[in-house]
């Protein structure tokens, strides 16, 4: 995932799109998109996050995510190959060779993902960790065997005195 993540973040500053219009052999007006524009802006932060957060894990760095590691790769590596290839389709004018480098760049990421997830128990772990997030965040089914909150503690009544009399 690391060398496809950094190769796709290299990538992603190249010409995806290259026109130009020539009058008697001499180029008269020319014009290139990278891959930030449009979808692809989205495919360079997932990449950034990416790279950044692998790095991160190589240098030992305890980073506490509200998910596993795995889950975090399999969204990471699926978001990046989706939002590529929808920058390769939706921007098909003039498209050049690294714009396909670039998916197969990013398929090479999810690859990567696919096989974090299939190491960290495949899709049945996945779907376990996903359903505990739906019921965290306002599901209406507790998950098998989770802690409940306790109920409430309302503090003893006082014991009342009776008054005093009045002084004379």
């Amino acid at each position: 995932m690391l060398v496809g993540g950094v190769l796709l973040l290299i990538d992603s500053f190249l010409k995806w799109q290259d026109v130009s219009v020539s009058v008697g052999g001499v180029t008269v007006a020319a014009a290139s998109r990278n891959a930030w524009h449009g979808w692809g802006f989205l495919v360079g932060l997932l990449t950034i996050l990416l790279v950044a957060w692998l790095v991160a894990r190589l240098a030992g760095m305890d980073i506490r995510l509200p998910v596993s590691d795995t889950l975090a790769a399999a969204a990471l590596g699926t978001l990046i190959a989706l939002f590529t290839l929808l920058k390769v389709l939706v921007d098909n004018e003039f498209r050049t060779t690294w714009a396909w480098i670039g998916l197969v760049l990013a398929a090479l990421v999810a690859v990567g993902a696919w096989l974090q997830v299939t190491a960290g128990g495949g899709m049945e772990t996945l779907k376990t960790e996903a359903s505990g997030l739906k019921t965290r965040t306002g599901g209406t089914d507790a998950p098998t065997g989770a802690p409940t909150a306790p109920p409430p503690v309302t503090p003893p009544p006082a014991e009342e005195r009776p008054p005093e009399p009045p002084s004379a």
